[in-house]
Order: structure tokens, then sequence, then C-alpha cells
């Protein structure tokens, strides 16, 4: 696989869409910053009891958190639903058009997400489940803690491999959802290893690398330039996400069959 020209068709793919249409842009990153509302407006709703010196009890920090998690999980669907346009394999970048689609779309893509997801969440929260309690059974003994340590390093570990190879199959499993619009095609795992395997497995992990390492690059630079750092990173969000989106595109497209040239 010609890995330079898979980075350079989807940065000109994303440069062409988002410098020719700024109003695009504009909207991406209004839609990304939609689901940071909730926290603000929970954070706002908590601050009256802080400023009269009386703290919150943990049941109500607790239902502010779950609603605002809940809300911005809904508003976060428009931009997960947008990049859906992108793996279908729209060219070139559409329009942020059709809300109510992006929406549906959006929610469907969380739910898969979550699914794919829980196997690590149930590990973790084993892990930590049962080294909170055997602490809270050790009290102060600290011989008796250094086990618990082990534990949950191991755990993690254990999390993070699972977490790998489960993203393997959901970045196609995803692909897969929205070029058919079933969600259990999502979870078609015989069809999604058929998939890697035309790509080719060394091939497939080597490209999710390369394009995991250019962004972790990106994102280091941005975060030490001081003061507009962040600012930068607001800015230029959609522009990565995008690029990642259709480099997934392509990498998926890779496996299917080349279209017959016409005489």
């Amino acid at each position: 696989m010609d890995f330079g020209k898979l980075i350079g068709d989807s940065f000109e793919y994303t440069k062409d869409g988002l410098l020719g249409n700024l109003a695009t842009w504009i909207l991406l990153i209004i839609l990304a910053l939609l689901p940071v509302i909730p926290f603000i407006l929970g954070v706002l709703f908590l601050i009256p009891s802080l400023m009269t010196g009386t703290i919150p009890d943990i049941t109500t920090i607790g239902v502010v958190f779950i609603v605002a998690l809940i809300v911005a999980i809904a508003l976060g669907a428009f931009y997960m639903g947008y990049m859906l346009k992108i793996f279908r394999g729209e060219t070139p970048l559409p329009a942020v058009t059709g809300f109510s689609a992006l929406f549906t779309d959006g929610i469907k893509y969380t739910v898969i997400q979550i699914v794919y997801s829980l196997p690590v969440l149930i590990i973790l929260a084993v892990t930590l489940g049962a080294a909170f309690m055997a602490a809270m059974s050790a009290g102060s003994n600290f011989d008796a803690l250094l086990p618990l340590i082990g534990g949950v390093i191991i755990g993690i570990l254990v999390a993070l491999i699972v977490a790998f190879v489960i993203g393997l199959f959901a970045i196609i499993g995803v692909v897969r959802f929205a070029r058919t619009g079933s969600i259990g095609e999502a979870f078609n795992f015989s069809a999604i290893m058929a998939t890697i395997s035309k790509i080719g497995w060394g091939t497939y992990i080597l490209a999710l690398i390369i394009v995991v390492a250019i962004i972790v690059i990106v994102q280091v630079i941005l975060g030490v330039i001081p003061y507009i750092g962040g600012i930068i990173q607001l800015i230029i969000s959609p522009f990565i996400t995008i690029f990642f989106t259709r480099y997934i595109t392509l990498l998926y497209e890779s496996s299917e069959p080349a279209a017959p040239v016409m005489a």
C-alpha cells in the first residue's frame, strides 16, 4: 500500500473541503463544541451552592454529571453523524445539512461505540472495583496494599490490549454500518475479518499506527504553543477529524476490487 498517497489524498480532501467552504468549517467547530455546553451548565448550576459555602452532596453532583453526560452524548450525535457521510465515501466533502439524519445516525454510531467499549469497561470496573474493596479491607496495612497495585497495573494492561484488539474490529465495523445502514453489520465479525484480510493485517495495523502517530505529533506540537495552542486546536479539530475519517475510508476502500476500466 502507498501510505504517502493515502495521507496525501486524505489531506487534499480535507483541505479542499474546508478551505473551499469556510461555512462548513465554522459549523463543524460549533457542532464539536456542543457536547461541552451541558457540563458548563452543570458547573454553573453548582456554583451558587459553592459560593454560599455549601458543598453539594455526592448524589446531587452525580445526578448533574449523569444528566450532563446524557445531553452531551445527544448533542455530540450531530458531529458523529456528519462523519458517517465521509465514511460512506461522499466526495467532495459534503455540506453540513440534514440535521435530523445526522442526529439519528450519530446516535446509532454512539450505540455501536458503547457496545464495542463494554468489554474494556467491564475489565476496568472489575479491576478497580476489586482493588477498592480489597483496599477497604486492608485499611492502613501498607504491605497488604502492594499486591493490589500490581493487580491494578495488570488489569489496566489487559484492558489496553483488549481495547486495541476491539478497536481493529470497531473501525471497520463503523464503516460497514455507514455503508449499509445496518447496526448489525457493525458487528458482522466474519465480514470485518474478511475486509481486514483483504487489506492485509500487517498493512492495516501499520496504517493505523501511522495515522495515529501523525495526529499525536500535531496535537503535541499545538499543545506546547503558549497561550493560543488551545485555540488553534479547537479551530483545526474538524480538520484532524475529517482527515482521520477520510483516511480510514480510503483504507477500507482499498479492500474493494478496483472498478473495471471501460474501453
